[in-house]
Order: structure tokens, then C-alpha cells, then sequence
């Protein structure tokens, strides 16, 4: 039986279904499509977090989050600042021993969450994907726990099976959705279609509410797998919201800056994330920026 989409204000939404101490998935890829504004919630409210499942590549997303020290572990395949350098709140983190980082690789973290979503406890890697033991250390060697060989019972061939990975919720940033939480991709989805099915819970950012989504949207998730959702445009800022705007790269410049150090984040935190999205929005210029960048895209 599919769930009922309910239209929360922000910090509400985050509230009502973010629980402490819970696993936390968040959507998108690297700067593009991800719920920026949820994270600076859930910063606001201070919810711990046992484990976050950023992005297959994650980025300042949660490099935040670990910046504001609710984050006990974090399982990923990539987490950096891309061409703007190093996520440097995980790089301390993790170097100090503050942070468990519990390592997956690409192929992996897509068939975990795969599995997820299909139900199933594991999902098995294609043959000859994984090194064989004894050579070189590898993904099987750094994380034991998520990784372990499993014999196909047609064959007979060893394959190298991961977890599943499933979340209690799933952060989804879409541009729009209609009243029953049916959500429009104008970009792409990439594994926010997975992530939604494999979470308990599944939580929606999205651009704009409209009476009927476009046929030219190019993915969609039913509003039958969504719990709540929220509208907020430019809420993906300073990432980029496909079709919309672009992402901030002055922005982001300006955090990896910050992000070096702790006073620095700290500063970050308390000018620019502030005390309610509002603070944010005028601290960052939102409504101008995101005009700037949709005029330099062409949208």
C-alpha cells in the first residue's frame, strides 16, 4: 500500500521525520540535484546522525554535516569538493578518528542501494569486479563487514556480494511536484529514484509545486513512495537544480575556504547557515543568485 504525501514547511518536515541517532541518505551527485536546504535544517535542529549515505559522489553536502559534529559515521564511495579541493571538514574528521568512514566503491554503493530498493539483503557484483584476495588490499579487505564472497548456485563462480544499503530516510531534491507528491525530474535523477525506494522514510525538496507535472520531465518518482515534502525554491543552492539554475561555484569557493579549518567552519555556520532558512537565504543572496545562474544557463 503506497503512503500519502503530506506538504510540510521545512523545518517541520525535518523535524517531524529526521529522527535522532537514525541512518540519513542523501540524494543527488557531487553539487547538482541535492537538498541543501534540508541539511542546513537538520544543522539547525542538531539531530545526531549515526551513519550518512551521501551521494555515490558526495560533497559539501555532507562535509556539513560532519562540520557540525552530528555525523558518527559515513559511508562512502567519493566525498570531496571536486575541483574546489578537498572537503575539508571530513578530512579532519576522519584523520583525527573523530569520524568512522566505512569505505564502499561505485559499483558497490549502486547495487547496495539497488538491493534495497528491491527488498533483497545483498546484491552481487559481476565477476572479476572486485581483485581476488592476496594482491593488492582492496574494498573487501578495507570493509569486511559490507563486503563478502558468495558462490552463484548455477554456476558455481565466487562473486563478491555487498549489503544492502537502506536507510531509515532518504533526502530527495526534485524541481517540481504535484499536491499527491508525484515528483518531476528536470535533470538528472541519478540514484534518487534508488534512494527513495531503499529508505524507511523518503522526504522531498522540491522547486516548485504545480497542478500537473510537464511531459518533459525526464524522471519521475510516484507520490506513493513519498512520506512529505516541501517547496522552497532555490533550495538546492549553492548546488545546482537541473533545468533551473547552475550551481554557485563563488559560493563554494568561499566554504572550501572556510572549511579548512574548525574557526572557520564555525564562522560558515553561524553568518551564512544562521538560525532559520530565511537567515540563509539573505545571507547568501539566494534569490539574486539563483537568477544570475539561471540567465548564464540559458533557462
Amino acid at each position: 500500500m503506497g503512503k500519502i504525501a503530506t506538504r510540510l514547511p521545512l523545518a517541520e518536515c525535518v523535524a517531524t521525520h529526521v529522527r535522532r541517532d537514525g541512518v540519513v541518505g542523501i540524494g543527488g551527485l557531487h553539487f547538482h540535484n541535492t537538498p541543501m536546504a534540508m541539511v542546513r535544517e537538520i544543522i539547525r535542529q542538531e539531530i545526531p546522525i549515526s551513519r550518512l549515505i551521501p551521494p555515490l559522489d558526495g560533497s559539501l553536502n555532507a562535509d556539513q554535516l560532519i562540520g557540525a559534529g552530528l555525523v558518527e559515521e559515513v559511508q562512502i564511495a567519493y566525498l570531496g569538493l571536486e575541483h574546489f579541493g578537498m572537503a575539508g571538514r571530513f578530512r579532519a574528521a576522519a584523520e583525527s578518528g573523530r569520524l568512522r568512514v566505512r569505505d564502499c566503491e561505485e559499483g558497490g554503493f549502486v547495487l547496495g542501494l539497488a538491493a534495497a530498493a528491491a527488498g533483497q539483503p545483498f546484491g552481487a557484483l559481476p565477476a572479476g569486479l572486485i581483485a581476488p584476495a592476496g594482491g593488492v588490499p582492496g574494498i573487501a579487505t578495507a570493509n569486511a563487514d559490507d563486503y563478502r564472497p558468495v558462490i552463484d548456485p548455477f554456476t558455481g563462480r565466487e562473486h563478491m556480494a555487498v549489503r544492502a544499503i537502506a536507510p531509515d530516510v532518504a533526502l530527495i531534491h526534485c524541481q517540481l511536484i504535484d499536491a499527491r507528491g508525484n515528483c518531476g525530474f528536470l535533470g538528472g535523477t541519478f540514484l534518487d529514484l534508488e534512494l527513495a525506494r531503499a529508505a524507511r522514510i523518503c522526504l522531498v525538496l522540491a522547486e516548485r509545486e504545480v497542478d500537473e507535472l510537464p511531459a518533459g520531465c525526464r524522471g519521475h518518482l510516484p507520490g506513493y513512495v513519498v512520506d512529505a515534502y516541501c517547496v522552497l525554491d532555490g533550495g538546492a543552492h549553492p548546488g545546482s537544480s537541473h533545468g533551473l539554475y547552475g550551481y554557485d561555484g563563488e559560493h563554494i569557493a568561499a566554504y572550501a575556504s572556510a572549511a579548512r579549518s574548525d574557526d572557520g567552519f564555525a564562522r560558515y555556520r553561524t553568518e551564512t547557515i544562521g538560525p532559520s532558512e530565511l537567515h540563509y537565504r539573505a545571507a547568501a543572496g539566494v534569490p539574486v543568485r539563483i537568477g544570475e545562474l539561471a540567465v548564464r544557463i540559458g533557462a
